[in-house]
């Protein structure tokens, strides 16, 4: 809705008064009856029309209608009646019957104003504008300075688009009542659609000094100042207005703003602040604005300006959910798990529905391998969120780490139905794979980690383990190396793929190539694993070293994480798979 529209709805009362006026008015010329007529017949038609002026004034319609029509065939020219009968044809649901009435009357009396009027409004109601304009012409000849008419002829103008027309309009009105946000405000907005900037100031200018205190002409006087990149000229308006008014609940938005544009964020931060604490301003907008700042923020006050701005909210807001999760938030970027959680569930305490407190918390408790926290927390985000299948997976990573996988088959195989995305539901796969895995299901783990590859096909961590097992089960091998080379390609230094590289090459026989790569995984990790030593002395093993091959079986053992065969490997000094 235009600034123009708005402001001509608080008229809308006083216009509506006005036609009403119109539509019961009587036409005291009616009675003017031509000299010829019979006696008898101007009688009759008298009679019968003061009974339908009675009869509507005591809203008996139907009788009024049929009272106005005598009178008519007493006395077809009397455009009295047909005025009566305008109307009343109208509210009877005969617009086009009514629209003939008053036609007529003004062929009849084309002096008589409430005619011309009530005709116009008939072309007004057929969205006939440019037939209502050539009315009121006529009759502002006669009565330039007459408001209701100005009004109403304001508004047509503005359908039709005539804004220079409007202007001039608009002038008169406002000769005649002086100064007003009404005709200020839409003299503006005509100026803006003309493309006039410098008219569009001096009428803002003129109405800011019409009403020195009123601080909502100042900022839009400022806004348009903005615009005009007249920005000194604005930022005084705004420091006038905080002078004003100081908890005025958009300055500090507008100097915000401001600040930010000029580059002085540190100001502009200040602002912010200040925004956040004015009790004024509703708490929604206050969300939207902090989601605006911190959206286009990335720097090394990032984190230290979030933990004053959720302060703020929960000095203001207490009972608010936006300040706990931003401090929550500040604590677990700063790997402070334990109070992260505590502001999580504070939040939570204030709203249960809000997803990204509920997802926070389920990651903190991740981050401190709280297993009962996970399960606990990632059923109560279900209740209110069971559409949302990113629940369905932290629930089921609870209910393995819990051993409970006949239940976390369910719960993910739930939650991958309702996934819509092909990474989500790769990670669905993933944990599938690992249950049936644990479960000695190799042929449905291999099926899992079939559809991980459909959906993600360059997934590193399925292409490594699902090339492990292959090499362990010794089948598909040359697939498993090319599995393993995806993922040593993109990660060249990740021990874990590399010994699982390693490994592959080794059942393939290419203990050469094998030897090189586990040698890798010693340079790259100093804390190497038991089974990395384990596959390191059988890849030495094959290659002909006996005695170093031993050396590491025993580094492995000590280790631990090995083969069922280690003992027997070290004992008996050969390979046992």
């Amino acid at each position: 809705m235009t600034v123009v529209r708005c402001l001509l709805t608080y008229k809308k009362m006083r216009r509506i008064l006005f036609i009403l006026s119109l539509l019961s008015a009587i036409s005291v010329t009616g009675f003017c009856q031509d000299t010829l007529q019979p006696k008898a017949s101007l009688a009759q038609n008298a009679e019968f029309f003061s009974k339908g002026i009675q009869e509507k004034y005591n809203e008996n319609l139907d009788m009024a209608t049929g009272y106005f029509e005598e009178a008519l065939k007493a006395f077809p020219e009397d455009h009295a009646s047909m005025y009566e009968l305008s109307a009343l044809y109208s509210i009877k649901g005969l617009p086009e019957k009514g629209f003939e009435m008053i036609q007529k009357a003004v062929e009849l009396d084309s002096t008589n104003k409430w005619y011309k009027i009530r005709l116009a409004e008939f072309h007004r109601l057929n969205n006939d504008y440019e037939s209502f304009v050539n009315i009121y012409d006529n009759l502002l000849e006669d009565e330039p300075n007459n408001l209701e008419y100005l009004e109403v002829y304001i508004d047509a103008l503005l359908r039709l688009e005539r804004y220079e027309q409007m202007i001039d309009k608009l002038n008169i009105y406002e000769d005649n009542i002086g100064v007003s946000e009404y005709i200020s405000m839409m003299k503006i907005e005509t100026y803006n659609l003309l493309g006039d900037k410098d008219k569009v100031i001096e009428e803002t200018e003129k109405l800011s000094k019409a009403y020195p205190y009123e601080t909502r002409y100042m900022s839009v006087l400022a806004e348009i100042y903005m615009q005009e990149k007249r920005e000194q000229d604005a930022l005084n308006l705004y420091l006038k207005i905080k002078e004003i008014n100081p908890e005025d609940p958009y300055i500090n938005t507008s100097l915000l703003e401001y600040y930010q544009k000029q580059g002085e964020l540190d100001k502009a931060f200040e602002e912010f602040v200040l925004v956040i604490k004015n009790k004024k301003l509703d708490y929604n907008t206050k969300t939207q604005i902090y989601e605006y700042w911190f959206n286009q923020k990335n720097d090394d006050n990032t984190v230290k300006e979030a933990e004053i701005a959720g302060n703020a909210f929960i000095e203001t807001h207490p009972d608010k959910e936006l300040g706990y999760y931003v401090i929550g938030t500040v604590h677990y970027n700063n790997e402070d798990y334990v109070e992260a959680k505590k502001y999580y569930l504070d939040a939570i305490a204030r709203d249960s529905t809000s997803f990204t407190s509920w997802y926070q918390l389920i990651f903190t408790d991740m981050a401190l391998d709280d297993v009962g926290g996970l399960y606990e927390h990632s059923s109560s985000a279900l209740r209110f969120y069971p559409e949302q299948p990113i629940f369905y997976l932290f629930n089921g990573v609870a209910l393995i780490d819990m051993e409970k996988y006949q239940e976390a088959i369910r719960i993910l195989e739930k939650g991958r139905f309702m996934s819509a995305d092909k990474k989500l539901t790769a990670s669905f796969d993933t944990y599938l794979g690992d249950i049936y895995y644990e479960l000695g299901d190799k042929e449905k783990m291999y099926k899992q980690y079939d559809r991980v590859l459909k959906n993600d096909p360059e997934n590193i961590y399925i292409l490594n383990n699902y090339a492990y097992f292959l090499s362990e089960d010794n089948v598909r091998l040359e697939e498993a190396l090319k599995m393993s080379e995806t993922t040593i390609e993109k990660e060249p230094k990740n021990v874990t793929y590399l010994d699982t590289y390693a490994w592959v090459l080794y059942k393939l026989g290419r203990y050469k190539e094998a030897k090189k790569y586990m040698e890798k995984v010693f340079s790259y990790d100093k804390n190497a694993s038991g089974i990395n030593y384990e596959h390191y002395g059988d890849i030495l093993y094959k290659y002909g070293d006996t005695d170093k091959a031993v050396q590491n079986w025993k580094k492995a053992k000590k280790l631990g994480g090995t083969s069922e065969f280690i003992d027997q490997k070290i004992k008996d000094e050969k390979i046992y798979e």
